[in-house]
């Protein structure tokens, strides 16, 4: 049954990655794609628009003002994407049903701007009633009634697609999610089944009885651990029950997976183990398979072994995946007797470790995907809006100040546009680097959405986060500089208690700071008002303050 357990958990992750791999390289590109679409359709509309209003404008009053609007307006017309018109000649075919029956949008964009060019001309030589006429013939009123109609229609189709690529996206995820819960599951079933298939390795008897209760203990308390120290305090005291006049080693890979650390020892022998190992010095973990080294000559043993030491080695995995390495010690004429004996036992406890550090570590992911950003690594929103009450109740407690910083890319649009999301994306990674630089282990940043973040500064006053967020910003355009795009930002700074008295009003005090800063220029660094209460504290502050020498 375990076997057949660990397959439907093998196949659950394979289909999960499958679904994945169909999001990052299908969906998650073709919604960017028609998002984009969107835009650049919307934003030809709007200069087919403008522009016309422009040319009426110069034609009624000639006011120069609005022949600049014009020629604004016309030079947006020409960016527009070939695909783009392509695409919607397309739609207009499939629209109307007949294929290259009616005038191409291209070919209506040209018409109309040889009206309006024509009406300027005359306008400008104040023959008014003939503009007039140019701008209102036949030909230019239906190529822009035309194209109204055309784009309007056409943008309506690009959002139906858009919900459609959405809603199946959307499917996908959840489907992930389900997936992963599904796979706690099968993980929490295999522990089951593999401590079943325990007990019917063990003999009968009172002893046997006794070490399947401790066993069953043991995976008991592992469903209940929170971390690598909570398993560790589980096998140490199982180890102290089950393992007696014998030492116990546990090894757990590191984060880049290159080697393994000392994570808990237990016993005298275990003194003298390393504190690392290499993953290619071990037999056990070469092989995958549980390895006795015997002190005999010609015996196979690992390096890092301590001599004249017996040692059974016990690779931990679980779903594929190696997590670390168990050792039971012993010494002695009857030491490899010994470890024999118990070798069931260590590859029972092996397993039920190897499966919680399993639970951890799926627990570890869930939790980093449900409060981190996937594409900075920051905290998300949910994040911030979860510890900033607690910081806030924290600096009342220890009567200290409260600072946030309410962070905007100034225009990141552009950016995307002229360089392409995948740029947009990189420089967003980068900012989010920049902006770690300058803070403190105790201080948090997240994305708040889009191309806006926000940092909470803990025992920090209003000044020092106003000079913080002067840092930050230089450092953001310093740093995205150097990688080949500038980004510049707009900050606002607000502070409880100096600008606000609730924890809800910070980070919109901060945010109404932000916005001051947009309004005076963009690349700079704004502060929250000061309150009244805040400015009569300073002052009695000051003439209270005792004089130093």
């Amino acid at each position: 049954m375990l076997p057949a357990v660990i397959i439907g958990l093998i196949a659950l992750m394979g289909i999960s990655m499958g679904l994945d791999v169909v999001f990052d390289r299908v969906q998650a590109p073709r919604l960017a794609n028609i998002q984009s679409d969107i835009e650049q359709a919307s934003i030809a509309r709007a200069a087919l628009i403008d522009a016309e209003d422009s040319v009426r404008g110069y034609v009624m009053s000639g006011r120069l003002e609005y022949l600049e609007d014009y020629l604004a307006d016309t030079e947006g017309l020409g960016r527009i994407s070939p695909t783009l018109l392509a695409q919607l000649d397309s739609y207009v075919s499939a629209s109307t049903g007949v294929a290259g029956g009616s005038p191409s949008a291209s070919g209506d964009i040209t018409t109309l701007r040889k009206a309006w060019d024509s009406a300027v001309r005359q306008a400008g030589d104040n023959q008014r009633n003939s503009a007039e006429m140019s701008l209102l013939s036949p030909s230019a009123k239906e190529a822009m009634d035309r194209l109204r109609a055309q784009t309007a229609g056409f943008i309506r189709h690009l959002r139906a697609q858009e919900a459609e690529v959405a809603y199946w996206s959307n499917l996908e995820q959840m489907l992930l999610q389900i997936l992963n819960v599904g796979g706690a599951i099968f993980v929490i079933i295999a522990m089951i089944y593999a401590f079943r298939s325990i007990t019917r390795a063990i003999t009968t008897g009172f002893a046997a009885k006794q070490q399947i209760e401790q066993l069953f203990s043991m995976a008991d308390m592992l469903q209940s651990a929170a971390g690598q120290e909570d398993t560790n305090e589980v096998l140490r005291n199982t180890a102290a029950n089950l393992l007696p006049r014998l030492s116990v080693v546990l090894y757990v890979f590191n984060n880049s997976r290159d080697r393994l650390d000392l994570s808990m020892r237990w016993g005298d022998l275990a003194e003298a183990a390393a504190d690392h190992l290499s993953p290619a010095s071990c037999w056990a973990l070469r092989r995958g398979k549980p390895h006795l080294n015997l002190s005999e000559e010609g015996a196979l043993r690992c390096a890092h072994v301590v001599q004249d030491q017996i040692v059974l080695e016990v690779p931990m995995a679980a779903r594929g995946q190696l997590y670390g390495l168990l050792c039971v010690i012993s010494e002695g004429a009857d030491a490899a007797e010994r470890l024999n004996h118990i070798r069931p036992i260590a590859n029972a406890m092996g397993d039920a470790m190897s499966l919680a550090l399993s639970s951890i570590a799926l627990r570890e992911q869930l939790r980093s995907q449900a409060l981190r950003d996937p594409l900075t690594g920051l905290y998300n929103r949910r994040f911030l809006e979860e510890i900033q009450e607690r910081m806030c109740l924290d600096a009342e407690r220890r009567r200290t100040s409260i600072s946030a910083i309410m962070i905007d890319l100034d225009h990141f649009k552009r950016l995307n546009d002229e360089h392409g999301h995948a740029a947009g994306d990189a420089a967003l990674r980068d900012v989010a680097a920049a902006i770690l630089s300058c803070l403190r282990s105790s201080d948090v940043v997240c994305r708040y959405g889009g191309e806006e973040l926000a940092v909470l500064l803990s025992d920090c006053s209003l000044a020092a986060a106003t000079g913080k967020a002067e840092q930050i910003r230089t450092r953001i355009s310093e740093f995205t500089s150097a990688r080949g795009v500038t980004v510049t930002a707009s900050l606002g700074v607000a502070s409880i208690p100096e600008t606000s008295n609730e924890v809800a009003d910070l980070l919109p005090a901060a945010d109404a700071a932000l916005y001051q800063a947009k309004q005076h220029g963009r690349d700079r660094v704004a502060g929250a008002p000061v309150l009244r209460s805040a400015k009569r504290l300073s002052l009695i502050d000051a003439e209270t303050a005792v004089p130093t020498e």
